[in-house]
C-alpha cells in the first residue's frame, strides 16, 4: 500500500475534517455499542430464544467484520482514496443498521453485524489517516482523541436510545435509529469531506489537489515532495522491516498490546449492562451505567490525548491502561452511586483513550514507508483480542462465578496491556520529520 509522508507545511486541521470525521465515527460508535446496549431486551425477547452463549458468539461478529474491513481498506486505498472508502464504509455499516433493524430472525441478523464490522473495520483506519495527515505534528494525539470522541459519543446515545425508546418500541428500533442517522451525515461528507492531499499528489491528481487546498485555505506546497525512502516496498519488505532486528520487539508488543486492549474494550461494550446487572442493579440502572462508560469514552480521551502530546505516548498509554483497571475494579464493590459513576468514567477512559493512543504511538516509532503497514499489523493481530473480548465475557456469566471476580477478570488483561505497553523497547536512533514525529516532540525521544 503506497504510504507518503503527511503535508509537512500544515499549521492547522481544516474544521470540516475534525467536524465530518467526528460524525462519522459518532455513527460508528453507536453501530458498534447498538448490540451490547439492546442484548439484555434481546436476551429478555422470546421471539428469537437467544442464550448467553449465542450471544457471545453475535457479539464476535462485529469484530470479525472489523478486521476483514481493515485487510479491504488496505488493499483498496491506492485505488481510490480515503475519502471515498470513508464515504463508502459508512454506508456500508449504515445499510447493514436497517439490516439488523428488518431481520426476520438470527442468521440475517447475523449477517447484519457482520458488515457493520466489515464498515466500522474501513473507516476506522481512513478517519485515522486522514486526522494525521491534515494535524499540525503536536496536536496529532488530541486532534485523534478529537475525532475518536464520536465513538463515545455515539455510544452514549446509543444507550440513552434503548434506555428510552426500546423499551416502548422494541429492540429493533435500536438498529432503525442507527441506520437511519446515516441520512443526515453521508450527504455532507459527500460535499465537504477532503481527499488525502498526499493521495492526491501520488497519484498525478494536481488539479483535484489546486481545488480542495483552496477550499481548505492551505497553502498549495503543504505536501512534501516524495523522496526515495518513501517509495512503497512490496508487502514482504514491509513486514521484513516491522521484524527487522531494529524492530521486532516493539512489533511483537505493539500486538499484544492492542489485544489486550481491544479484549477489554469489546468484552465491556457487549456485556457491561448484565455485568452490572448481575451485580444487583436493574435493567434501566444497568444502562445507565453503558450511558456513563461511553461518555468517559467521548470526554477522557481529549484529556489524555493532549497529556500525551506533552509526555509522549508510552507514559500516556500505560496510565490509561491503570485507569481502566482501577475503574473495573472499584466496579466490583457496592459503592454509592456517585462513585460507582465515577469508576464506569475511568474506564471508559481507559478503554477506548488507550486504543487511541496506540494507534499514534505505533505509527511514530516506524519509517514512513512502513506505518500504515505497522499499524494494520497491530490492529489485525488486535482485533483477534475483540473478537475473544464478547466470547470471554460470555464465558465468564455462563461459570456462574462470583459478581467481583467478574469484573476482575476484565481488569486482568487491562494490568497485562499496562506491562506490555511499558517494555516497548527505545527508538534506536532520532528519525527525521518525514520519518517520525518532528524534533523535540515527545513521539521521538521515547521516554
Amino acid at each position: 500500500m503506497f504510504v507518503s509522508p503527511p503535508p509537512s507545511g500544515i499549521a492547522r486541521t481544516p474544521r470540516s475534517v475534525l467536524l465530518l470525521c467526528l460524525a462519522c465515527m459518532t455513527l460508528e460508535g453507536y453501530d458498534v455499542i447498538a448490540y451490547g446496549a439492546a442484548l439484555p431486551f434481546m436476551l429478555a425477547d422470546g421471539s428469537w430464544q437467544l442464550t448467553v452463549a449465542q450471544a457471545s458468539l453475535l457479539g464476535t461478529l462485529t469484530p470479525i467484520g472489523m478486521l476483514a474491513g481493515a485487510i479491504l481498506v488496505g488493499l483498496l486505498t491506492d485505488l481510490v482514496g480515503r475519502r471515498r472508502l470513508i464515504i463508502a464504509s459508512v454506508t456500508v455499516f449504515s445499510a447493514a443498521m436497517l439490516l439488523c433493524a428488518l431481520a426476520p430472525g438470527v442468521p440475517l441478523f447475523a449477517l447484519g453485524r457482520i458488515l457493520v464490522g466489515l464498515g466500522v473495520g474501513g473507516v476506522l483506519p481512513s478517519i485515522a489517516a486522514l486526522v494525521y495527515e491534515f494535524s499540525p505534528p503536536r496536536r496529532r494525539n488530541l486532534n485523534t482523541a478529537l475525532a475518536f470522541a464520536g465513538v463515545g459519543t455515539g455510544g452514549a446515545l446509543a444507550a440513552v436510545v434503548a434506555a428510552v425508546v426500546v423499551p416502548a418500541a422494541g429492540f429493533r428500533a435500536e438498529y432503525l435509529i442507527g441506520g437511519l442517522a446515516a441520512l443526515v451525515v453521508l450527504p455532507l461528507a459527500v460535499r465537504y469531506l477532503p481527499e488525502s492531499l498526499v493521495f492526491l499528489h501520488a497519484t498525478g491528481r494536481h488539479d483535484a489537489l489546486r481545488r480542495w487546498t483552496t477550499r481548505l485555505r492551505l497553502d498549495a506546497g503543504v505536501v512534501a515532495p516524495a523522496k526515495a525512502s518513501d517509495e512503497p516496498a512490496t508487502g514482504a519488505g514491509r513486514l521484513s522491516v516491522l521484524f527487522s532486528r531494529d524492530h521486532a520487539v516493539a512489533t511483537v508488543l505493539f500486538c499484544l498490546t492492542t489485544f489486550a486492549s481491544l479484549l477489554v474494550l469489546f468484552g465491556l461494550y457487549t456485556w457491561l449492562p448484565q455485568l452490572m446487572r448481575s451485580a444487583g442493579y436493574e435493567l434501566g440502572s444497568a444502562l445507565t451505567f453503558l450511558i456513563v462508560l461511553n461518555l468517559g469514552t467521548a470526554v477522557g480521551p481529549l484529556f489524555v490525548g493532549r497529556l500525551a502530546d506533552r509526555i509522549g505516548s508510552q507514559r500516556a498509554i500505560a496510565g490509561s491502561f491503570l485507569l481502566a483497571v482501577a475503574g473495573i475494579v472499584v466496579l466490583s464493590s457496592p459503592l454509592p452511586i456517585v462513585l460507582l459513576y465515577a469508576a464506569v468514567v475511568l474506564a471508559g477512559v481507559g478503554t477506548v483513550g488507550t486504543q487511541i493512543l496506540i494507534n499514534v504511538f505505533v505509527a511514530s516509532r516506524y519509517p514512513v514507508h512502513v506505518r500504515a503497514t505497522a499499524i494494520g499489523t497491530a490492529l489485525s493481530v488486535g482485533r483477534l483480542g475483540g473478537i475473544l473480548g464478547p466470547l470471554y465475557g460470555g464465558m465468564l456469566l455462563s461459570a456462574q462465578l462470583p459478581t467481583a471476580w467478574l469484573f476482575y477478570a476484565f481488569a486482568a488483561p487491562a494490568l497485562l496491556g499496562a506491562v506490555l505497553v511499558t517494555l516497548v523497547p527505545r527508538a534506536r536512533r532520532a528519525r527525521t520529520a518525514n520519518e517520525a514525529a518532528p524534533p523535540n516532540s515527545p513521539e521521538v525521544t521515547a521516554p
